[in-house]
């Protein structure tokens, strides 16, 4: 099995989120971890990965176009190769309060869902507060991530 974690990180806090959520699903699959500027979807696709995960930011109070972007290019490349993922999930990172996000973290979901070529997209996103745009993350986030990664590939298996 393998998992593809993209994310659009710019002071390296999604790609610490990536990372941690890699550790948890290395132990039981194949895990490729790429920015999404310079993974094509393409790639990914041609990869046949059981798990997807998309990562964005919200900076100025917008998700970030660029994950936004690469989410639709996968729902072209899955239809145009016939493949499948069994399970997409997603993450924001950001300063903001949770509440001030959920509308936007909701809405990335359900771009990842609109895909008929992502068989289940987890329920709900990630949230990766930050104390301040470089970092650290709130101390809870880490772990949330772990969890996350864990019951994700709990449901992929069950798929």
């Amino acid at each position: 099995m393998k998992v593809w974690i993209v994310h659009d990180s710019q002071m390296g806090n999604g790609e610490n989120l990536a990372k941690t959520m890699g550790k948890t699903f290395e132990k039981d699959m194949e895990v490729n971890i790429g920015h999404v500027k310079k993974i094509d979807p393409a790639k990914v696709v041609a990869d046949s990965p059981d798990i997807i995960v998309v990562g964005a930011a919200v900076r100025a109070f917008m998700t970030s176009f660029t994950s936004r972007k690469w989410i639709r290019k996968l729902h072209k490349e899955l239809q145009k190769a016939n493949k499948t993922v069994k399970i997409g999930a997603t993450f924001l990172t950001h300063v903001m309060k949770k509440e001030m996000v959920n509308g936007r973290g909701n809405r990335l979901n359900k771009l990842l869902a609109k895909s008929p070529n992502v068989i289940a997209v987890y329920p709900e996103y990630l949230s990766g507060k930050v104390v301040a745009a470089e970092g650290p993350f709130e101390e809870y986030v880490l772990g949330d991530a772990e969890k996350l990664a864990a019951e994700v590939l709990k449901l992929s298996k069950k798929k």
